[in-house]
């Protein structure tokens, strides 16, 4: 694939979620060219990135308007760590109103974000009928010459089983693959409200027949779920998510699932357009990895000043599942199996 070096082609950073991506994505953000855009899908519901042609009014909705889950969600008093919105601050949102871009994506960018979404939403909203991808795109390129940034780069937690879909929507796009070593990740998941509820859907996906990872039936990518999704919010609430007895293993299993699915696609796909980054490599070798990543979005953004700063952020830590009882360990590894042969990681106990 040929890229204009006066226009780096734009980037997504998928994974598995709870693997890394929130600090490659704050060390992206400051990069003095390169547009970080944070979670901007991971709050649009089911059927985020599904792409019927719909109109600018229609598309901007989807980015004002809090899906009914998590209005829930937040109105039970849950709190979910990626947010930025001061929610209980008595701003110009509450807790059961605020817009899905305004969670993270605008106030990352700038501490004016209501403003900033003051003069992004009539633009959206006086748009035609385009697709739902293309709707997005704009945002995405708007923001990128608000800012005067030469590329754009969007991170949002589990997105890798949506790889297919971005990669289709998104032809020019590449993808920067980040992981983790399963065992960690899983037990990252397992405490996150969010990840318990999707684990929850993808048993109950299983328990019926379906793979729960292929893109036709994960919750942002499936034309159905959110069909399934809505029915499920009349029965089970979010204090019964929350509280529901998971074992571990079955957030091992997830994981799992999530990289086999997502790494069989990525491998399809031409070399130049796909960048592998390993979360604990990060850690330990911090210039070594960065120093990569920028060469992937674009060698011309390479900027010797950033890269000493975002050098000193990572912090090397200790792996969290080596402190779990030895059945529940084992547990944990057996589950997460797949994934972890299929990343190169040593599974043993």
């Amino acid at each position: 694939m040929k890229r204009d070096r006066e226009t780096p082609a734009p980037v997504f950073v998928v994974g598995t979620g709870r693997c890394g991506s929130t600090l490659l994505s704050s060390m992206v953000r400051l990069h003095p060219r390169v547009l970080s855009l944070s979670e901007f899908f991971s709050y649009l519901g089911p059927g985020g990135v599904r792409a019927p042609r719909v109109s600018g009014k229609t598309a901007f909705r989807r980015l004002n308007t809090p899906t009914r889950a998590l209005r829930m969600f937040l109105e039970s008093g849950v709190s979910i760590d990626e947010f930025v919105y001061p929610l209980d601050a008595g701003g110009r949102y509450s807790r059961g109103n605020v817009p899905p871009i305004m969670y993270t994506t605008l106030p990352h960018l700038t501490d004016r974000y209501h403003e900033l979404w003051d003069e992004l939403g009539p633009l959206v909203r006086s748009r035609g009928r385009h697709r739902l991808t293309d709707h997005y795109r704009f945002v995405f390129e708007w923001l990128k010459t608000r800012f005067d940034r030469a590329v754009w780069v969007e991170r949002s937690g589990g997105t890798l089983p949506m790889a297919p879909v971005l990669a289709r929507h998104f032809p020019d796009a590449r993808l920067v693959h980040i992981f983790r070593d399963g065992r960690d990740t899983a037990l990252s998941m397992y405490r996150h409200p969010g990840f318990r509820g999707m684990a929850i859907s993808s048993l109950m996906l299983r328990k019926i027949g379906l793979d729960p990872f292929s893109p036709v039936n994960w919750r942002g990518s499936s034309p159905w779920v959110h069909v399934v999704a809505a029915i499920q919010l009349r029965f089970v609430s979010p204090k019964r998510f929350l509280e529901a007895d998971l074992d571990l293993a079955s957030f091992g299993w997830v994981w799992s699932g999530m990289v086999e699915s997502g790494t069989a696609f990525l491998a399809t796909l031409p070399s130049d357009r796909v960048l592998s980054m390993r979360f604990e490599s990060l850690l330990e070798s911090p210039r070594e990895e960065m120093s990569r990543f920028i060469d992937f979005v674009g060698p011309e953004l390479a900027d010797g000043r950033w890269l000493e700063e975002v050098s000193a952020l990572p912090r090397r830590k200790s792996p969290a599942w080596s402190r779990l009882a030895p059945e529940e360990r084992a547990r944990l590894a057996e589950a997460c199996a797949p994934g972890q042969k299929i990343l190169g990681y040593n599974n043993s106990v």
